[in-house]
């Protein structure tokens, strides 16, 4: 079956904010066109939980598995848990979550919308959000996307020519974690020719309001080695990361916010990945403190074409266009990003706290008794790496790139694909 879904796994104490006992659902997902690929999605945050994809010894043919049921000479190349009660607890660094109603940071916590009245002419309206990272709104504040349940759509699994896919739906009232108006939001998994596509679409269903911001990625950690084991150190620090039509990354001040200011990735040595080289090379030389990537990077049509960004509304590309390569030279997995949005957020995983500390490698559990299965080894700094496609962090508050408006009358939308390979 090319979609199964497991048995709901009912939530616990702390757990997102959700009420005791609400079951979170999960899928897996398979397709005929990308044998040993798999992909199982929880309805927790619409989060990616684990994704298996052939490594360079796979052999279609020979079909033996390991004691999971899983094919030998695949990998699973996302970070996470097995067990979804291990998920948005206050340990977990949103694992393949999906991350809004904005993504990244707001500064301060604020952003107003200037709009027109036909009483009164232009007004200004000031919004106040969550301040849950320093003086900043982080990731849609405290209860965003990430911690709600959200739904399986109606014929939102499907399996045809085009792939298997999986659409979950979330809506989000007005002034929800202090954001204006209510959206129905869309978050849909394909699967297909060893591709993996994540399309977000989000629309205003709201009468009294004209226009609210929304910005949505996806917050995988990818690891191309695989899980950690006895014999293998969870780290990509070996990884080798090549940038394709990207020629700049926004400049950042002591509060991770865009100064407003495009930085030429030829001035910093840290920050041109224009030819490929390793994650860990310049690791300790990146700006804004030298422990390691949490910076989004800006795609040749947004640094070459400025206008087409600098307006107050955004429309995405027709097609994705590929902006980044990330190669294991250890299992040969290689993974091609593209997306149409005008950049993403390179994150190394610089503060992870899944540690040993935190897990009972005997037993595979936490303190409070959360079973985490692939976790167990734990999961430190630069265990992982993020490409958070997304439009610009704190856009609202910054004049020349308001991308994250969305007025009654627009449609959000953005697409991104992750393109698995192997390579000797």
């Amino acid at each position: 079956m090319p979609i199964h879904e497991n048995t709901p796994v009912p939530s616990v104490q702390g757990q997102g904010g959700l009420p005791l006992g609400t079951p979170i659902r999960s899928f897996v997902l398979t397709d005929p066109s990308s044998p040993g690929m798999v992909c199982q999605v929880a309805t927790l945050g619409a989060s990616l939980t684990h994704l298996w994809v052939p490594d360079r010894s796979f052999k279609a043919d020979s079909g033996d598995q390991d004691e999971h049921g899983i094919l030998t000479g695949t990998r699973d190349v996302v970070l996470g848990f097995d067990d979804l009660t291990a998920y948005r607890q206050g340990y977990d660094p949103y694992f393949g979550a999906s991350v809004g109603r904005v993504a990244n940071r707001i500064a301060n916590g604020k952003f107003t919308l200037r709009l027109f009245e036909d009483d009164v002419g232009m007004v200004d309206l000031d919004y106040t959000l969550d301040q849950n990272n320093g003086p900043n709104a982080l990731h849609g504040g405290k209860q965003g996307f990430s911690f709600r349940n959200w739904s399986l759509n109606p014929s939102g699994a499907l399996s045809n020519s085009s792939g298997t896919s999986l659409r979950l739906s979330l809506v989000s009232e007005d002034l929800d974690q202090g954001y204006p108006g209510r959206i129905i939001v869309y978050c849909t998994y394909t699967l297909r020719d060893y591709c993996l596509d994540i399309v977000y679409e989000a629309h205003l269903d709201d009468e009294k309001t004209k226009a609210t911001i929304v910005n949505l990625t996806n917050h995988s950690y990818f690891n191309l080695d695989g899980l950690p084991s006895d014999s293998r150190f969870c780290s990509v620090m070996d990884h080798e990361l090549q940038m394709i039509n990207v020629r700049a990354f926004l400049e950042l001040d002591d509060n991770s916010i865009p100064t407003g200011q495009l930085k030429s990735v030829e001035d910093v040595p840290a920050m041109d990945f224009r030819v490929p080289k390793k994650i860990g090379d310049y690791i300790m030389q990146t700006p804004n403190g030298g422990i390691g990537y949490d910076h989004f990077f800006v795609s040749q049509d947004a640094w070459g074409v400025s206008q087409r960004y600098v307006m107050d509304k955004f429309t995405p590309l027709s097609r994705p266009i590929v902006q980044a390569k990330v190669f294991s030279p250890s299992s040969g997995i290689q993974m091609t990003m593209s997306t149409t949005e005008p950049g993403f957020q390179l994150y190394t995983n610089n503060h992870n706290n899944v540690g040993r500390h935190h897990i009972d490698a005997r037993t595979a559990t936490t303190p409070n008794g959360r079973y985490v299965g692939k976790a167990y080894k734990g999961f430190p700094v630069y265990s992982g790496l993020c490409l958070e496609t997304s439009r610009f962090p704190d856009a609202i508050n910054q004049s020349s790139s308001r991308q994250v408006l969305l007025t009654r009358s627009e449609k959000y939308y953005s697409k991104t694909t992750y393109d698995f390979s192997t390579r000797p």
